[in-house]
């Protein structure tokens, strides 16, 4: 297995090139991303991997056209409360769970398997996604 961190390796499929860029855990309060547009490919489908999702603002500014992450766990414990849903992740960060765009930037927040803090989830299932690229 070899770790992207702060790397870039590209597959080619057909006539169309995918760019795959990890980079470490970047923890709240940082600069994120610092120096990884050199990493962006002009001529392919350029998709970051980001524990952390909250450097999507920075990802899609930077030319990233799909960001994947995961970190809040869904929330880990969503409730309805008064017709409204409480979702604790979303006292830290807006992207807690599911698909986000900016223009033509999307960032797909995965609720993962795990827990932190307390084992328990209460309205955020545990989740595997499947994404499938095509060409458009």
């Amino acid at each position: 297995m070899h770790f992207l961190r702060r790397e870039a390796t590209s597959f080619q499929f057909g006539a169309h090139r995918l760019n795959l860029v990890g980079v470490d855990y970047q923890p709240l309060h940082t600069v994120y991303l610092e120096n990884v547009e050199k990493l962006v490919s002009q001529d392919a489908f350029n998709l970051l991997l980001s524990h952390n999702p909250d450097v999507f603002p920075v990802a899609a500014q930077k030319g990233f056209d799909l960001t994947l992450s995961g970190h809040t766990h869904g929330g880990q414990v969503n409730v309805e409360i008064l017709g409204e849903n409480l979702n604790i992740a979303e006292f830290f960060t807006p992207y807690t769970k599911g698909l986000y765009k900016a223009g033509s930037s999307s960032v797909y927040v995965n609720s993962g398997l795990g827990t932190i803090g307390m084992p328990i989830r209460i309205g955020a299932p545990p989740e595997i996604t499947l994404i499938r690229l095509c060409s458009s």
